[in-house]
């Protein structure tokens, strides 16, 4: 999983002086990969904040007005522009001086529109490539006109296209990368909990009923009042910006930005759409369906999770919340969600309704329960500082409290063993406490795993592999291995089948490859009943929809896709066919080999015979015979010429 994250917002958790180059090179030496690290803010150069000092009507079109703007030189810029939305004298606004190329391409030079020069342009937000949407970003008094773009939207910063596994979850995030990066650079880890005002200044009821606790292990909610939905401040769009993600509103920037700075999906639900204030965490009913986010509507299975109010779905369970209890600006009251659910039931879910999120993305490679208090506690902070929220209720809290750590016997001597280097058991002690292990003991320590780490460590090796990436595999020994290679037994199987390929390849064949899913058209043209085939439950499209039960099928579709190119042609594939079962468990895969001949006239059946011949002959098959029987293949029927 590719996460784009700025250096600066990475750093408030390090503080350290490296530079993003410098940093990323250590990261990636003993963590995870830094793909790629780019300035944030190129091209924007020539943009600047600018001060409308007056307007004024073109004396030559109605729908063009004049605008002089203060950037913070002697002489204001004189600017003719079109018709922008809410645009008034005293404004701040990003403005490009001419001549410049913007990111998003777009060429700005000294120009005279119907007889008054022009000298640069006011910059809507899609223009200097922030948005997607044509709207204005506009700046308070306390940044000077004449202000770069760049610095008064904090995109003065790099940008570290980092690589995480997918069995590092609790990497997927600023916080989690911040610790990692501490870690590989010997630094503090700077983290501190949130601490919203917890009072409640009115109690607004909500039950919260987790119904199906295995696959909701933790549920959190919280009710806030007062709450006034609008833009969020620059810094916030800023970082957004920077990681692909579009700014919205207040409410929903602040779950996405949680989202990058603790890995944890949230969700804001309108309360008085909630019906009977209820939110209870069920498997859907027949019959049900919800309208997600995306305005789509999805039938739901009785195998799916979903958040429910007393009457219908509001939410299907870590994958995407409902169009019809979504927050909007004109929503006062809201109910803050932070959970965990089990990551088998949410992939399930995303696939049978094909539908996916960010959230979903995340569930599905494990996330932690003791992660929702700390999102949701953020939340609440960031809601009471941006959107003037109150507190109106208590935390609800459903799951999932105190689990104990996994303790591990780890004897030191196996760092040796493993790794071929001495390594002091002060330093091993340092380097496991630096990532959030606990340690006792001499000789043989027992490490307590944090939550954070409780999915990918569980034994001694995975705490040996921690040891060798913070000491660094730069640092270990490098001695060639001692004694024979073990030589490994050959796969009969596999050694006849590369026996086949080479040998048809001598004779000028050219080996295809095509998909094992095949589509319900593709199967009766070469007089195979689709019955007999197994059906995918989710096939990707129409195209996909049996596995195949012969590889005529597409070896034919080859042939012929080829033959306006070709009109000889020597063709084979040697792959599985899929047989139903008659328990329908698995279905058996039996290897089959199909050949095809295109041209030659009337050699054809000669060539085809032979290359038959000549394959039975070098894998030493005797007392051969070829005959047609009930059972064989359909195309094959007398009077199918």
């Amino acid at each position: 999983m590719d996460l784009k994250i700025s250096y600066n917002w990475l750093n408030e958790y390090l503080k350290t002086k490296k530079s993003a180059a410098d940093f990323a090179r250590e990261l990636s030496l003993k963590c995870q990969s830094v793909e790629r690290v780019s300035k944030i803010g190129q091209g924007l150069e020539s943009v600047v904040v600018g001060k409308i000092l007056t307007i004024e009507k073109h004396p030559n079109a109605d729908k063009l007005s004049i605008a002089k703007v203060d950037i913070g030189k002697k002489d204001p810029l004189q600017i003719v522009f079109g018709q922008m939305a809410k645009i008034k004298v005293g404004d701040q606004l990003p403005v490009v001086v001419a001549p410049a190329t913007l990111p998003t391409g777009q060429n700005i030079k000294k120009s005279v529109l119907r007889g008054v020069e022009s000298q640069g342009m006011l910059c809507l937000d899609s223009e200097l490539g922030l948005s997607d949407q044509d709207r204005v970003t506009f700046f308070d008094e306390t940044i000077a006109p004449g202000t770069p773009i760049a610095e008064a939207m904090g995109l003065n910063d790099y940008l570290l296209d980092i690589e995480v596994t997918s069995n590092r979850p609790d990497a997927m995030s600023i916080i989690g990368l911040a610790r990692e990066g501490a870690a590989a650079l010997g630094l503090k880890y700077e983290f501190k909990p949130a601490k919203p005002d917890l009072k409640a200044a009115q109690n607004m009821p909500l039950s919260v009923k987790v119904l199906e606790p295995k696959l909701c292990p933790r549920y959190q909610a919280a009710v806030l009042t007062g709450v006034k939905v609008g833009p969020s401040p620059l810094w916030l769009q800023a970082r957004l910006l920077a990681s692909g993600l579009r700014p919205i509103n207040n409410l929903v920037d602040i779950t996405n930005y949680i989202l990058l700075e603790y890995g944890q999906p949230l969700h804001v639900f309108d309360y008085e759409k909630l019906a009977g204030q209820e939110i209870i965490v069920r498997k859907a009913k027949a019959g049900e369906n919800i309208m997600a986010l995306d305005g789509k509507i999805y039938d739901l299975k009785p195998e799916n999770m979903v958040i429910a109010d007393a009457k219908a779905p509001v939410a299907v369970a870590g994958v995407m919340g409902g169009e019809e209890s979504a927050a909007t600006e004109k929503t006062k009251i809201i109910v803050f969600e932070a959970a965990n659910f089990n990551p088998v039931s949410v992939r399930k879910t995303a696939r049978a309704l094909n539908l996916h999120s960010d959230a979903s993305g995340l569930y599905e490679k494990g996330l932690y329960p003791q992660n929702t208090e700390f999102a949701l506690l953020r939340a609440i902070e960031l809601t009471q500082e941006l959107a003037g929220g109150k507190m109106a209720s208590k935390i609800f809290d459903a799951g999932v409290k105190n689990d104990k750590p996994l303790k591990i016997k780890f004897d030191l001597a196996q760092v040796k063993r493993y790794l071929g280097a001495e390594i002091p058991l002060a330093k091993v002690k340092s380097i496991l406490q630096t990532l959030g292990f606990s340690v006792i003991g001499g000789k043989v320590l027992t490490v307590a795993v944090p939550w954070w780490r409780a999915h990918d460590v569980a034994a001694d090796y995975d705490l040996i592999e921690e040891i060798a990436r913070l000491y660094g595999y730069h640092n270990l020994p490098a001695v060639m291995p001692a004694g024979e290679i073990p030589a490994g037994q050959k796969d009969p199987g596999f050694f006849w089948e590369s026996a086949v390929k080479n040998y048809l390849a001598g004779l000028g064949f050219c080996e295809v490859y095509n998909y094992s899913m095949v589509s319900s058209g593709l199967l009766n043209k070469v007089g195979f009943d689709p019955k007999h085939a197994i059906k995918i439950a989710n096939p990707l499209n129409e195209e996909m929809e049996y596995m195949r039960t012969t590889l005529m099928a597409g070896i034919l579709k080859t042939a012929a896709d080829n033959l306006n190119n070709f009109s000889e042609q020597k063709i084979f594939e040697l792959s599985a066919v899929y047989l139903p079962t008659k328990d329908n468990d698995l279905p058996e895969e039996l290897p089959k080999l199909t050949g095809a001949l295109v041209g030659g006239g009337e050699e054809a059946f000669l060539a085809a015979k032979g290359t038959v011949e000549f394959l039975l002959k070098k894998m030493g098959i005797k007392n051969w015979e070829m005959k047609l029987t009930d059972q064989s293949c359909p195309l094959w029927q007398k009077g199918l010429a």
